[in-house]
C-alpha cells in the first residue's frame, strides 16, 4: 500500500472509530469494497443506525480531502488504483 492508500485507511478507522487490519485493505479494489467492509464491521461491533447511505457520504469526503478528487468521481465502483489514481 502507497502512503495515499494508508492515509485513507487510517482517515476511515478514526472516523467510524473502527480498525481496519491491513490483509482486509490490501483487498479493497473499489471505494465500494471499503464501504462494505465498514458497513459489515459497523453492524458486527453493534453500531446503532448503521447507514449506508451516510457511511458512503462520510467516504466520499475523506477521499476527497485526502486525494483532492472532485466528489462526482468518488462512486461506489470506482477503482482506488485505476480511476482514483491512488498509491
Amino acid at each position: 500500500m502507497g502512503l495515499d492508500s494508508v492515509e485513507i485507511i487510517l482517515a476511515a478507522e478514526e472516523d467510524f472509530g473502527l480498525e481496519i487490519p491491513d490483509a482486509e485493505a490490501a483487498r479493497m479494489i473499489t471505494v465500494g469494497d471499503l464501504q462494505a467492509f465498514i458497513v459489515v464491521e459497523l453492524r458486527r461491533l453493534g453500531r446503532p443506525g448503521v447507514d449506508t447511505n451516510d457511511i458512503f457520504a462520510r467516504l466520499r469526503a475523506i477521499i476527497c480531502r485526502q486525494l483532492g478528487v472532485p466528489p462526482d468521481a468518488v462512486v461506489p465502483s470506482a477503482r482506488f488504483v485505476k480511476d482514483l489514481r491512488i498509491d
